[in-house]
């Protein structure tokens, strides 16, 4: 019998893509002027397309847990009503997601 997904659960069989799926969230939410870019980024965190990606699974940074995502430092900066970025306001929780999927795919460049 054919079973019928939920749009929601479709994406998700499919690999998240930092370049097609993750970077326009980060670029349009994150590295903004005077937020998490330039010589002097917020938290020194560069998140410029260029740089979002070494910035945020460099290890020494503690960004990433790939094993437990919802641990890292990045899944509780977005959720986190005490210091919740972006700091405009929460992002969509399907945003969130498709973050969280891209940790829970050990968070490829791809």
């Amino acid at each position: 019998m054919l079973e019928i997904l939920s749009s929601m659960e479709f994406f998700f069989l499919y690999l998240v893509s930092f370049r097609n799926n993750v970077l326009p969230i980060i670029t349009a939410n994150c590295a903004k002027p005077g937020c998490h870019t330039g010589q002097k980024p917020e938290g020194n965190l560069n998140l410029e397309a260029d740089k979002a990606y070494s910035q945020l699974t460099n290890p020494f940074k503690g960004y990433m847990d790939t094993l437990n995502p919802e641990n890292s430092v990045l899944y509780n900066s977005l959720t986190s009503p005490s210091r919740l970025m972006p700091p405009t306001g929460k992002l969509p929780d399907c945003e969130i997601q498709t973050i969280m999927k891209w940790m829970d795919q050990n968070t490829k460049n791809n």
